[in-house]
């Protein structure tokens, strides 16, 4: 009888673990079906990793799931995916080849399943990871087609010892992956090399095309640091008078970083000006930089820097820069691909001087005519207003004034390019002129420029400057009558949208009465331009305290307006 109840409990027993082994085997079946499901419903390596790593968590019931790929060129396993280490480990962490118990399950192809990993001589702490939390270590290599692209382990928090079927079940998870891992990392890499073409086209098309210089070096800088995932990226030319590299265009994905200083020639990083044939890597900015550009690459949150020198027939005209907010690390294929892009851009320099003169020729031709047929417009609308009020005299020094405004913005533009320019640098200068030319010599006049710095494009500009001549004129003819003191402050707004010009005076406003009206030639002038060239809207209101004149127009418009 006690043996047929041994026999019975064993029976009992087996059949419990039997049920066990069913229930695990079930779970696990599970798992890898939600792991193939999950990489079956998209192509994006990132997901499908992140992926994996929670489902092999939750499953073995472990702390940290970690995936690690291998870079070929660098034969470094870098971490990708984690669920238990630190998150802003991931792209930054990593083994060499051998190294820690991951990197050693990766070299020999083996699993590898320790109860206390800290003791084992192999162990590596992967630094800045937080990993010495954990005690226990499972890892296993991922092959496909007898090419190792990774390796995966897990990790507890307690010192645990892996069972048999925990080690096949992990060992099977890195079967299944490895796989389709491969190919999701050669679709990665396809779509990078589509990238890095799309960007080296761009560049090649900006090399022929006549853009103006600065524009065509702004494409390449955005275009270059999205191609190799640059944070800033920077193009400096060389200027011989200053025996540097200063920055001409440069793009960064935080707003607000000052601007790079110029690098001296005896100041490159690591190498002299003749030794700078190949591109340079700096590691660490703020160890291998001269002070000047180690603090600003500090304060701009830099770190990592490739420096590309830019030839034109076996001359350095250039450099580009590659900068990371990480220590440096650049692939063998970005450092090809920079290069590629430095000598493009060495080629679109040379198209843009070589097309440089005639392009100045045909815009100055351009704009002296559309200038002149503003002169035209404004003499014809004072012909036909002014009637007998005015001397001859008086019509001909108003319409000097009104011609000096407009040769206040080419002033101006000469000094800063043909495309856009500081329109508080113009307004003060049109109050400079207009104040000199206009004001009554017994009228003491104090005129203040105030407000947001504010670019726009010349013809708008133009406009604007005229308005504002055409208000300060009106201000001073009638605004000041039997004064022998007064102040006009104009003030420049950027409303979001929308920008706004207020010229205010504290004259006679109300007192001036119709004199100061909406029918005088200097604000039917200021109405026409605001309407037809500014597409805005001008309105004057007289109090008794004085007058505010208000111009709005859609900034958009008064930045993008054609020539």
């Amino acid at each position: 009888m006690p043996r047929q109840v041994a026999n019975r409990r064993q029976a009992a027993d087996s059949l419990s673990a039997l049920r066990s082994a069913l229930k695990r085997k079930t779970k696990e079946l599970s798992a890898i079906r939600e792991i193939l499901l999950s990489i079956n419903a998209t192509s994006d390596l990132r997901s499908i990793l992140n992926g994996i790593a929670r489902t092999t968590t939750r499953v073995l019931g472990v702390n940290s799931t970690s995936i690690y790929l291998l870079d070929s060129g660098s034969q470094r396993l870098i971490l990708k995916a984690t669920t238990g280490l630190f998150p802003q480990a991931v792209d930054h962490g990593y083994l060499k080849m051998g190294e820690g118990l991951t990197g050693w399950a990766a070299q020999h192809r083996q699993v590898v399943a320790v109860r206390d990993a800290q003791r084992d001589p192999r162990f590596c702490e992967v630094p800045n990871t937080r990993e010495r939390a954990f005690r226990s270590l499972m890892a296993v290599p991922l092959v496909s087609q007898d090419r190792v692209v990774g390796a995966m382990n897990v990790q507890t928090y307690r010192r645990h010892t892996w069972t048999p079927g925990e080690i096949e079940f992990v060992s099977l998870i890195g079967e299944v992956v490895a796989g389709i891992l491969e190919r999701a990392i050669l679709q990665e890499e396809s779509e990078r090399k589509v990238r890095e073409m799309q960007a080296v086209a761009e560049v090649s098309r900006a090399a022929i095309s006549p853009l103006y210089l600065d524009e065509m070096l702004r494409v390449v800088a955005e275009m270059g640091a999205r191609a190799v995932n640059a944070r800033h990226c920077s193009v400096l030319l060389l200027d011989e008078a200053l025996n540097a590299f200063t920055p001409r265009a440069s793009y960064d994905l935080h707003p607000h970083v000052p601007p790079e200083p110029p690098w001296p020639r005896d100041a490159l990083p690591l190498l002299t000006i003749e030794q700078l044939s190949q591109p340079v890597v700096v590691h660490r900015a703020d160890y291998e930089l001269q002070p000047t550009h180690a603090q600003w690459a500090s304060q701009a949150a830099l770190l990592g820097l490739m420096c590309v020198p830019m030839k034109l027939r076996d001359r350095v005209i250039g450099l580009l820069n590659m900068w990371t907010a990480d220590a440096g690390e650049f692939s063998e294929a970005q450092v090809e691909l920079c290069t590629t892009l430095a000598n493009q851009i060495a080629l679109a320099i040379e198209n843009a001087h070589l097309i440089g003169n005639a392009a100045i020729v045909k815009e100055m031709n351009h704009r002296v005519k559309n200038n002149l047929q503003n002169v035209v417009m404004l003499l014809q609308m004072q012909l036909n207003q002014a009637g007998d009020r005015l001397t001859a005299r008086e019509v001909l020094h108003e319409s000097i004034n009104r011609i000096m405004s407009i040769a206040a913005v080419h002033d101006v533009l000469a000094q800063e390019g043909f495309r856009l320019v500081d329109v508080r640098e113009v307004v003060t200068r049109v109050a400079g002129l207009t104040r000199a030319n206009m004001t009554r010599p017994d009228l003491d006049l104090t005129i203040h420029v105030i407000g947001d710095p504010i670019r726009m494009h010349t013809r708008a500009a133009t406009a604007l400057a005229l308005c504002i001549n055409e208000l300060l004129q009106n201000a001073i003819e009638h605004a000041f009558t039997g004064r022998d003191k007064g102040e006009i402050v104009i003030q420049l707004i950027d409303c979001g949208g929308t920008l706004e010009v207020e010229v205010k005076d504290d004259g006679l406003g109300e007192a001036a009465g119709d004199a100061h009206g909406p029918t005088s030639l200097g604000l039917s002038i200021v109405n026409t331009l605001v309407q037809e060239d500014l597409r805005g809207t001008f309105t004057l209101e007289r109090t008794a305290n004085g007058s505010v004149a208000r111009i709005k127009a859609p900034f958009s418009y008064a930045v993008d307006v054609s020539e």
